[in-house]
C-alpha cells in the first residue's frame, strides 16, 4: 500500500507566554478563529488547534495552525488585506504579544490511530 501525501506541511504555532498582568479571553475564540478561517482559507489554512497550558507554565496558549504548504502560508502572511484585521484584532483576546514559529512537517512527522 502507497504512503498517502501529507494532508498539510507547515505548522505555524502562535505562542504567548505568560507574563505579569496577561489576560487571555478563551470565549472570545469563538470570534476570531473563524475570523481567521475566512481570511486564510483561500491560502490553504486546513484547520487550527488551540491549547491552554497549564496554570504553572510559562506559556498561556499556543495556537496551532496547520496550512496545506509554505507557499499558501507565505501568501496568507503576506497579504495585507486579510492579515492587517487579524491583528487589529488580537488584542481582544490577549494583551501579550504572540511570538510566531513557522515548521515545515517532517515526513513521517504525524500519526494516525484508528
Amino acid at each position: 500500500m502507497a504512503a498517502s501525501p501529507l494532508a498539510y506541511e507547515v505548522v505555524v504555532n502562535i505562542i504567548y507566554k505568560c507574563a505579569p498582568g496577561s489576560k487571555f479571553d478563551m470565549d472570545y475564540l469563538q470570534t476570531h478563529i473563524p475570523m481567521t478561517k475566512k481570511a486564510w482559507a483561500s491560502h490553504g489554512l486546513l484547520g487550527a488547534t488551540v491549547t491552554e497550558a497549564p496554570a504553572d507554565s510559562e506559556y498561556a496558549v499556543i495556537v496551532a495552525l496547520r496550512f496545506k504548504t509554505m507557499e499558501g502560508w507565505q501568501r496568507a502572511y503576506a497579504d495585507a488585506e486579510q492579515i492587517a484585521p487579524l491583528l487589529a484584532d488580537m488584542p481582544n483576546f490577549m494583551n501579550q504579544t504572540a511570538d510566531f514559529v513557522v515548521g515545515t512537517v517532517v515526513k513521517g512527522g504525524i500519526i494516525e490511530v484508528s
